[in-house]
């Protein structure tokens, strides 16, 4: 990947390695990234080829460069693992920055104050930056990122303007719903309760907040 100045201020698309990609975050939602592999089988059942490399320049995967050129991703981490599980080796990404002329102690303080690094772990709790996974392959299961994702599709929350709000509606479902997450029925009563949260007072503080639903 070529480099031109520490800091790009203009995007540029390219295609990339899947395998090849390194998450800023720890953890992803299983079963909204199995969602969205089901979506992507639905386009490439398509006969028309063009519709499926559409859809994929849609969700181009965002990306920082490195230290040594490696391309970083700060958004779209379950598409790029639904893309690697379906098989996928190349991806559309988007480069927001190239940082490659850093070092790695100074990437990792740019990246943080750029608010790219989430190193949660599955039980909500901040790790060091060591503790990222290679590539998105070994990202842990949080489900309570796909019950917040869930949660935002049913229509009770907007989305929020980047990944540190979505990590936010986690850790507030996190502290108040308990169900055994891991049948569909157990899922099924989390998201019906989680819609009633996301639209009560005690969510008012969290981005994307709508408030109670009209009627």
């Amino acid at each position: 990947m070529p480099t031109r100045s520490a800091a790009m201020t203009r995007p540029r698309k390219a295609i990339a390695e899947l395998a090849r990609l390194r998450p800023t975050q720890l953890t992803l939602g299983y079963i909204h990234m199995r969602d969205k592999m089901a979506v992507t089988r639905r386009h490439q059942d398509l006969t028309d080829h063009a519709a499926l490399r559409r859809f994929l320049r849609r969700h181009r995967i965002k990306t920082v460069v490195g230290p040594g050129g490696t391309l970083f991703i700060v958004d779209h981490h379950h598409w790029a693992r639904a893309w690697l599980e379906l098989g996928y080796r190349r991806a559309p990404v988007r480069v927001l920055h190239d940082l490659s002329k850093l070092g790695p102690s100074a990437f990792w303080k740019r990246m943080g104050a750029l608010g790219y690094v989430h190193p949660y772990d599955e039980l909500g709790q901040r790790l060091g930056v060591e503790a990222l996974p290679a590539t998105v392959m070994g990202m842990r299961d949080d489900p309570y990122r796909s019950l917040a994702a869930f949660t935002r599709l049913a229509g009770a929350y907007r989305k929020p303007p980047d990944a540190a709000g979505d990590f936010r509606w986690a850790g507030f479902l996190r502290e108040r719903v308990e169900e055994d997450m891991g049948t569909i029925g157990g899922f099924a009563l989390a998201l019906s309760r989680s819609i009633r949260l996301a639209r009560s007072a005690a969510a008012r503080r969290l981005p994307g907040y709508c408030g109670a639903a009209p009627g």
